[in-house]
């Protein structure tokens, strides 16, 4: 099973990415879980098969809602080097 944070970890959804009758309920609901997961290190680390197990969903899916999202500018989405290769980070609010 994914693991989910532990503590205070909150989702915010701006009045923007609520009412904007452009994007899926999920990607509103995605964009929930990313500013959640934003605020332990700034940045999104999960991977679209987090999410999939998350939710229930395809992970292509996933990647469309992501690319929704930041179409429509309310997320920026970076590829960083790691010592194991490189990831995808995720920025809320950009």
């Amino acid at each position: 099973m994914t693991e989910r944070p532990e503590g205070g970890y909150y989702a915010v959804i701006p009045a923007e990415v609520r009412y904007d009758k452009g994007l899926k309920p999920n990607a509103k609901l995605l964009y929930g879980e990313l500013t959640s997961l934003c605020n332990k290190s700034g940045y999104c680390w999960a991977t679209n098969e987090y999410f999939a197990e998350l939710y229930g969903l395809s992970t292509s899916t996933i990647s469309r809602l992501i690319s929704q999202l930041e179409a429509k500018g309310y997320i920026r989405c970076e590829m960083a080097a790691t010592s194991k290769g490189s990831e995808r980070r995720i920025y809320a609010g950009a």
